[in-house]
């Protein structure tokens, strides 16, 4: 397993920065942000398998993409903190410091599920404003949909406001 922290200056933009440090090969970058609690064991997709007994569940979400020359691609890959990450022959490129106001600027802008899941998975009150404000963006029923979804099953109070305002 062939793992490195980054040492990047990093902008208030993840998704070019995430280009930029990948220009010359196919890469795997990370970075960890916490994480909400109540969710229990995040690992990728559906695996469910615990390294570890956490009692009060984890506090690091771990948010991984493959760059190739520059480029996103494929689906990103979650993890709490007590899911293993192998990287086999791979290169994994953690990046220290990037904030949560970042992190959820940058998967709003990936404009997919896996964005709207792992914002909702941020303890940071920006991920619920923003999953609000694409609820009440109605030029996209799925993601709509979607934000609602995510922002029914949130633990945070303004998510249950909002959805109560609507109700009423």
């Amino acid at each position: 397993m062939m793992w490195a922290l980054m040492a990047l200056v990093l902008g208030q933009d993840l998704g070019a920065d995430l280009e930029a440090a990948s220009r010359d090969a196919v890469k795997f970058f990370g970075y960890e942000v916490a994480m909400s609690p109540g969710h229990g064991t995040v690992c990728g997709w559906n695996g469910q398998r615990q390294s570890k007994l956490m009692l009060d569940g984890p506090r690091r979400l771990r948010v991984l993409f493959k760059v190739d020359h520059g480029k996103v691609v494929d689906k990103m890959m979650l993890g709490s903190e007590d899911c293993e990450i192998d990287a086999g022959a791979q290169t994994l490129v953690m990046l220290p410091n990037v904030t949560a106001a970042a992190s959820i600027k940058y998967l709003a802008s990936r404009a997919d599920d896996a964005g709207l899941h792992a914002i909702s998975l941020h303890a940071d009150a920006l991920a619920t404003r923003e999953l609000i404000a694409m609820a009440r963006d109605a030029k996209n029923a799925k993601r709509q949909k979607k934000a609602f979804f995510w922002l029914a099953r949130s633990k945070d109070p303004g998510a249950e406001r909002f959805i109560e305002s609507i109700l009423h």
